[in-house]
């Protein structure tokens, strides 16, 4: 898993040395918290597989002109969150999933008075996974039982979203966005079963001008 983590952050330098050329007329960088809704398909999944989790970062906001640019988001702690509950006979299961992710991407702009639009990939490569099953009947005591599913090292989205951002001061923005991840690869290995986790983010930034 590291050697991921090394690509995707060298990436990130190259990006960075690169958008720092004489030709980028404006260069933000910054902070970046997200609120994230993760919604879990699956083939015959039945119920509601859904949760709430958060993303701490940072941005890098490049304009090549008025209009054009990329914006590069990198996400250490990104986490996808989800469970279920069914009761059946007086008896409540509750399912719940755990994921954490580092999360690169780097995603086409175009721009238009401070509102943006943004799309490219979404690379998330895998920290943390765990699950585990509550069983919960009335006057007794609940039964944890630990799940061991395993996940895919490397996940693959497609990011699309919108945003604006706020000028504070000069050379200071508050950005806020609003995030779709489409998923184009399966989270788990389930044998003939694909799956997936639709996530939706809505995010803060500060931004800083670098030139």
């Amino acid at each position: 898993m590291k050697k991921y983590i090394y690509a995707a952050a060298a990436c990130l330098i190259l990006i960075c040395s690169f958008s720092t050329q004489s030709f980028a007329q404006r260069f933000l960088i910054g902070p970046r918290i997200t609120g994230n809704l993760n919604i879990f398909n699956a083939k015959n999944l039945l119920g509601t597989w859904n949760g709430v989790g958060v993303g701490i970062g940072g941005t890098l906001d490049l304009s090549f002109n008025q209009h054009i640019g990329i914006m590069v988001n990198l996400t250490p702690f990104d986490m996808k969150n989800f469970s279920n509950s069914v009761t059946n006979n007086n008896t409540t299961t509750e399912t719940s999933w755990t994921m954490s992710y580092v999360t690169v991407d780097p995603m086409f702009k175009a721009e238009f008075s401070g509102f943006y639009l943004v799309g490219g990939p979404s690379i998330a490569i895998k920290i943390n996974s765990s699950g585990e099953e509550t069983r919960s009947t009335p006057g007794q005591n609940p039964t944890v039982i630990p799940l061991g599913i395993q996940t895919n090292t490397v996940v693959l989205d497609l990011a699309l979203g919108t945003g604006y951002n706020f000028t504070l001061s000069p050379g200071l923005y508050l950005g806020t966005d609003f995030m779709a991840y489409i998923p184009i690869t399966d989270t788990y290995n389930l044998i003939n079963t694909s799956n997936s986790i639709f996530s939706l983010k809505l995010g803060v930034s500060l931004k800083f001008k670098i030139n």
